[in-house]
């Protein structure tokens, strides 16, 4: 069985101090044994909101776009995509350096790193939601469209995890 610590935490007044590892262990030694402590925010480690405000044709590319991304940083990052859908003023899903993604939804995960495109810089990824585990939450119609939050309350650099409630252990 699983029991989310948010949960717990709604009727029992914890310590801030107390970690998850000393509350699974107390929990062993008192009750039930804890097999396994997982934190379900963890897979979105360096995945945020990013808000386009800027679309504009690749130099070097027909298929790829340059955008001009807010991710709740003090300045604004480029990123170049291939996605379908772009446009400005759209709640996006970027994948910020160092956070782990499945591209383009098959094989094992890989990291992002800042990287040029065809001669243009780019900060992270502007993802489809198959990149990176949020198919169920919003199932893309077509290969190359990115996840549009138009509709969902967020802010850019809100990271997705605590969007769709999966920051918890």
């Amino acid at each position: 069985m699983r029991v989310s610590l948010n949960l717990i935490k709604k009727y029992i007044d914890l310590p801030s101090e107390i970690t998850s590892k000393q509350i699974a262990y107390d929990l062993t030694l008192r009750t039930v044994e804890v097999e396994a402590v997982e934190n379900t925010a963890e897979k979105y480690n360096n995945i945020v909101v990013g808000k386009i405000l800027e679309v504009r044709k690749h130099p070097n590319a027909d298929l790829l776009r340059v955008c001009i991304v807010d991710i709740g940083e003090e300045e604004p990052v480029q990123i170049v995509c291939g996605g379908s859908n772009l446009y400005e003023g759209e709640y996006v899903v970027v994948s910020l350096p160092g956070a782990m993604v499945v591209w383009h939804g098959e094989g094992e995960p890989v990291e992002i790193k800042k990287t040029k495109m065809r001669g243009e810089s780019s900060y992270g990824m502007i993802c489809g939601a198959e990149e990176v585990y949020l198919d169920s939450f919003f199932p893309p119609k077509t290969e190359t469209e990115i996840v549009d939050l138009q509709g969902i309350d967020c802010y850019p650099g809100q990271n997705i995890s605590e969007l769709i409630g999966m920051d918890d252990t």
